[in-house]
């Protein structure tokens, strides 16, 4: 599984790394357009909420009642979620036909895309998230039989697929329709290859319409409902504010944010690796109630995230002005204020993101989904006011505070999840925030000085900083322990090779 998380990751920071420069490079108004895109893309995505909720949630269960040995009950909670997700087809149909009655163009204030033209690119993005919830469900089921891999590996094709045919696209200047049209089929594609794959492979887990339960599938509203709730909080965060900063801010602003988040977002996918490839681990340990592997598990996968979080946050934030010159030739890019919030955010969600895991992958969610929704939706109406005298700060500032306030209330969600026995505390937090203190502090100066300085002198700066960060996380979090285990394993492991090819 991890491997095929760790591929995952890279397929997302190559489709991050191919598209924008292509933007950019390849149209008369590159940043204009870009940030157009990105806002379409991001006007109907709140619909992919409803399918995270409902798959997450199914696949969870089907993970839990297969473990227990509960077959009949793992297949009765896929066949239901499927039914439950034509049903919610069904009810969006009469919504997105709306799209077409609606002056898209003008509440966007779209400028290089017409309006009839940008309604069509609406409608086929809404296609794709209606293909997106089958395919979603049936890769994820993969995870009942132990094969979460497999699943993982279908959805990385997919992208890897749909991003390599938009490049194309994008490089032959092609229209938003042609390009958004692509999607749906690519998903359409993968959807078909994907069930012929789930005969082949795990025919217990090909979907029969005879397992359906309407019992089942109302008892899934309410757990789904939280997911939903969940995804939606993706919603605010990442889409929602594109939106916003069209309106208030224009396509420019939308695509200088959107390029110094991508590149953040690009690093912090080491710290996902840490956090979200433990998932399925985390929903078989629960489903055992086997406490103490939680636990160690809840201690080691954050001491590394520990270590990586000031050192991956400080060494983007040093290195940005060398990344953006080298990866979209546009070194003035780069905004220091912007980039430093950038980086404090980014930190706060790197170590959030483990802590949510728990709660997510153990179906321990209601809480979790009203503290992220009210802590996003209250960014949104903040910063709708502090962007109009402050510009992108202003809503930089509004989403620190939020993820910092969520991250004190998921480790607290965490410690009513374990047994008093298993306490955790808020320790491990508080060494965090003193050594980021001391990093960002340090990183100020060479931080607001590098538009003046070389492309040379800024990466050896970066390095050299980074590596200063590594070290002390490493002391002060003790990960020399998980390292020692590490190595252990893999000598125990080259012990058990060399015997077995002996004897």
């Amino acid at each position: 599984m991890l491997i095929a998380f760790v591929t995952g990751q890279g397929v997302t920071v190559f489709s991050q790394l191919l598209i924008p420069p292509l933007f950019l490079h390849r149209s008369a108004n590159g940043i204009v357009v870009y940030g157009e895109w990105i806002t379409l893309s991001a006007a109907v995505s709140y619909f992919g909420s409803l399918n995270f909720g409902v798959q997450t949630y199914a696949a969870n269960q089907m993970s839990i009642h297969r473990n227990r040995g509960e077959l009949e009950e793992c297949k009765r909670v896929q066949a239901s979620a499927l039914r439950l997700l034509q049903w919610m087809m069904l009810a969006l149909l009469p919504i997105a036909g709306l799209i077409a009655l609606l002056p898209v163009a003008r509440w966007l204030h779209l400028r290089t895309i017409g309006g009839r033209e940008a309604k069509l690119v609406l409608e086929l993005f809404v296609a794709q998230i209606f293909a997106l919830m089958v395919f979603s469900l049936f890769a994820n089921s993969f995870m009942a039989v132990n094969r979460a891999h497999r699943g993982t590996n279908w959805n990385n094709g997919l992208r890897l697929a749909s991003a390599a045919v938009l490049a194309v696209l994008i490089w032959r200047r092609a229209s938003f329709a042609s390009m958004a049209a692509s999607q749906v089929s690519m998903t359409v594609l993968f959807g078909l290859l994907l069930m012929l794959d789930l005969h082949r492979t795990a025919p217990e887990l090909v979907p029969s319409p005879r397992y359906a339960s309407n019992e089942v599938m109302r008892g899934m509203l309410k757990p789904s409902w939280h997911f939903t709730v969940l995804s939606l909080t993706g919603f605010l965060t990442w889409q929602a504010p594109i939106l916003l900063m069209q309106r208030v801010l224009g396509p420019a602003a939308v695509a200088v944010f959107a390029l110094t988040r991508t590149v953040f977002t690009m690093s912090r996918q080491a710290l996902a690796v840490a956090s979200y490839s433990i998932g399925p681990e985390i929903t078989s340990l629960v489903g055992r109630k086997d406490w103490k592997q939680l636990r160690r598990l809840y201690d080691l996968s954050e001491r590394i995230v520990l270590l990586l979080v000031p050192t991956v946050s400080v060494a983007t934030l040093l290195a940005s002005p060398w990344l953006l010159a080298v990866w979209l030739h546009r070194r003035s890019l780069y905004e220091p204020g912007l980039c430093m919030l950038m980086a404090l955010t980014s930190a706060a969600m790197g170590i959030k993101e483990h802590k949510y895991q728990f709660q997510s992958s153990s179906n321990q969610h209601a809480d979790l989904s009203k503290v992220l929704f009210l802590a996003y939706g209250a960014v949104l109406l903040v910063s709708a006011i502090t962007m109009r005298y402050f510009g992108v700060l202003g809503f930089m500032i509004a989403w620190l505070v939020a993820e910092t306030a969520q991250t004190i209330a998921i480790v607290r969600m965490n410690k009513k999840m374990f047994p008093a026995d298993y306490g955790i505390t808020a320790k491990p937090i508080l060494r965090l925030t003193g050594v980021l203190s001391i990093v960002f502090a340090g990183a100020v100066y060479p931080a607001f000085q590098a538009p003046q300085e070389s492309l040379p002198i800024i990466l050896i700066v970066a390095v050299l900083y980074t590596l200063a960060t590594a070290l002390l996380c490493y002391w002060v979090f003790g990960v020399s322990e998980v390292t020692q285990l590490v190595l252990g394993r893999w000598r125990h492991k080259s012990v058990a090779a060399s015997a077995s090819q002996v004897g």
